[in-house]
């Protein structure tokens, strides 16, 4: 069992990430906002819900929010993910439940547009060099923008909270 403490207390860092990031962003607001005029709090009770929810219904994401220059979200991720490079987006991640082989750095094998929705993203189905490591419960994983990164593999699934911002 994990402690309930360390969840909640990296979900809060989480939310402070964004709130910095979001600082000085003028660009349109979307559909699902973050807050701002009040605090958000999550209880990692309310986010196992949304993991079991997400497992239920075999979708890999829910967001809590999404702006141009950045979202929260918790993912469940099935099976091999395609290697991901953002041009200026950075991801934070805490692993939440499951594991996974997670790849980073290297160089992209016959990349292609996408894989973040913004200009200069890319993505492909593997990578020359890279490290990879396996992230478990409680694992913290930060990826700066341009460097690729990916589950590779899971065992079972993986289910984490992520924020992704501007960087650069």
């Amino acid at each position: 069992m994990r402690p309930r403490t360390l969840p909640a207390f990296l979900l809060g860092t989480l939310f402070a990430l964004a709130a910095l990031a979001q600082k000085g962003a003028e660009a349109p607001r979307p559909n699902n906002p973050a807050p701002t005029t009040a605090a958000m709090h999550l209880t990692a009770a309310q986010v196992d819900a949304v993991a079991e929810e997400l497992a239920s219904t075999k979708k890999p994401t829910h967001q809590f929010f999404a702006e141009k220059t950045y979202n929260a979200e918790v993912r469940r991720l099935v099976g091999p993910q395609p290697i991901l490079r953002h041009a200026t987006k950075s991801d934070f991640m805490v692993i939440r439940d499951g594991e996974g082989t997670f790849m980073t750095g290297g160089e992209l094998v016959n990349p292609q547009p996408g894989g973040g929705g913004d200009p200069g993203d890319m993505h492909s189905d593997s990578t020359r060099g890279g490290t990879t490591r396996v992230l478990k419960p409680g694992d913290v994983m930060f990826v700066p923008a341009g460097v690729p990164h990916g589950f590779v593999e899971t065992k079972d699934h993986v289910t984490f909270v992520m924020t992704r911002y501007d960087t650069k």
